[in-house]
């Protein structure tokens, strides 16, 4: 069977998104959040795709790269169709991203899989390490929630150097970057919890067709243990609800401490998520 690749840079054209979307409906797990299935049509997404099709133009394969803040940090992930698995489309389509990665100059790469040992064993025979693993979780929107007297949450309103100080202590200064790329993109919000007008916790919400997905979800150290990041993630349940939204979704890594808490709050665990770096010594 002859296969030929191609690279598309995103947005992608409806009839190649299409395909994409066809193909992922063969897979066991889902796989639009490791492939960016929200990105491939953004008119402002640094990101390609890389796709196997037959000569009878059927995608048997594809890969899909993103630079996710803007960084040329790159994160990909590939998925090949059940029944051609054996015919190393998938390493054709890892060959591609490298391409790809190589003539965008980028300056870091992951990859993504769904934890599974069928896709640790891909990722070992590329030459691929285990860096770290995330657990992506759900809950249902909450009908009927008020948070206490003493907090409030609104929208971030430029208070920048407070929102930095926040989100570095909570992480490092590595994450001031997302917190600015946050801040300037259009399709995300920045909500922030106050106790008597001081900022003790602060999210950014993302929607993704009918789910509402929590990230940079931080509590300022120094106020950690009063509850306040429980009462973060129940407001943002109830804002789901009143944004018609069908579920709320958010990843941590496994050794996050606060994974008991996102427990407690009614998220329960989807699947795990595996995050894979080739040794710098090594070429692809």
């Amino acid at each position: 069977m002859d296969i030929s690749l191609s690279i598309a840079s995103f947005p992608v054209d409806s009839e190649t998104a299409e395909d994409m979307r066809g193909l992922l409906k063969m897979a066991e797990a889902d796989y639009s959040k490791p492939l960016f299935e929200y990105s491939w049509q953004q008119a402002d997404a640094a990101g390609f795709a890389v796709l196997a099709y037959t000569e009878e133009n059927e995608l048997l394969g594809f890969a899909s790269a993103l630079d996710i803040i803007g960084l040329d940090s790159y994160e990909w992930s590939a998925f090949v169709h059940p029944g051609y698995r054996r015919l190393t489309i998938g390493s054709a389509l890892a060959g591609g991203v490298a391409y790809g990665l190589e003539q965008r100059k980028a300056v870091e790469e992951l990859a993504v899989t769904i934890e599974d040992p069928a896709a640790e064993k891909f990722m070992a025979s590329l030459g691929y390490q285990p860096k770290f693993k995330e657990i992506e979780l759900a809950a249902e929107p909450l009908a009927e929630f008020s948070l206490p007297d003493s907090l409030m949450v609104t929208p971030y309103n430029g208070e920048m150097e407070t929102l930095e100080k926040l989100m570095a202590a909570a992480f490092d200064d590595e994450v001031i970057p997302v917190v600015h790329y946050n801040i300037e993109r259009e399709d995300r919000e920045i909500f922030v919890m106050k106790r008597e007008g001081k900022m003790v916790a602060s999210g950014t919400l993302l929607r993704e067709e009918d789910n509402l997905w929590i990230t940079a979800f931080a509590v300022d150290p120094s106020e950690q243990g009063k509850g306040y990041g429980k009462a973060f993630l129940m407001w943002c349940r109830h804002y789901a609800l009143l944004q018609g939204m069908k579920r709320v979704v958010l990843e941590v890594e496994t050794e996050n401490d606060a994974l008991a808490v996102y427990q407690r709050t009614g998220f329960i665990p989807v699947h795990s998520v595996e995050y894979w770096e080739k040794p710098k010594n090594r070429k692809a």
